[in-house]
């Protein structure tokens, strides 16, 4: 794609992917600084992407993922906030690879089905791979609430896959957006791993 072609595209984009691109980064720069108020911007920006992906790009799975995070953005910003009200973060913790393992296949067997559905009656482009990541954000963002350190690596892989899949569906802005959210999730991993050891070396201290 030449340089003059993606500015033509991305001058096509209108509010909606706008307001969603810019609402979405403060989200995720603000869940890596641990700030409760990073849900309100995810909020936003999710309404904004679920209305392009079934109005515009026909992602149906990512559509109904999106009105997930709405609701689960709701969940997020009541833990965040009742952890800060006691005067105190909420920790980050980690889990085990058996626990991801079943977490990622049952992911991988469930999505089989319901792509097939969403093909056929709601003419879902990319079905399974639309799928595929729509559960496994599902799962990323119940771990982004409970604060484990290893949700950042799946959106790291996620992110990048919903750049292929945005730009294949020219939703250059949102493209661009999953492709800043890489970035930032890679620097929230860092983050985040560095307050977990931070944690522990203070608890071996305090022992």
């Amino acid at each position: 794609m030449s340089l003059q072609l993606l500015w033509d595209q991305i001058a096509r984009q209108d509010a909606w992917e706008w307001i969603g691109l810019i609402s979405g980064c403060i989200y995720v720069i603000l869940a890596a600084y641990e700030k409760p108020s990073c849900w309100w911007f995810g909020i936003l920006s999710a309404a904004c992407i679920a209305w392009k992906s079934f109005t515009d790009y026909f992602l149906i799975a990512d559509g109904v993922l999106q009105i997930f995070y709405i609701g689960i953005g709701v969940v997020g910003l009541v833990q965040w906030r009742r952890g800060q009200s006691q005067q105190t973060l909420k920790p980050v913790v980690t889990s085990s690879a058996f626990y991801h393992g079943v977490a990622i296949a049952l992911c991988l067997v469930l999505s089989w089905p319901v792509s097939i559905g969403l093909v056929h009656y709601a003419e879902a482009r990319y079905g399974y791979m639309d799928t595929v990541l729509t559960l496994l954000s599902v799962w990323s963002t119940l771990l982004l609430i409970r604060k484990d350190l290893h949700n950042w690596i799946y959106w790291i892989v996620i992110d990048i896959l919903y750049v292929i899949l945005y730009w294949k569906s020219d939703g250059i802005l949102f493209a661009l957006l999953f492709l800043i959210y890489t970035g930032i999730s890679i620097w929230g991993f860092y983050r985040w791993r560095r307050h977990l050891r931070a944690g522990i070396a203070g608890e071996l201290l305090q022992g």
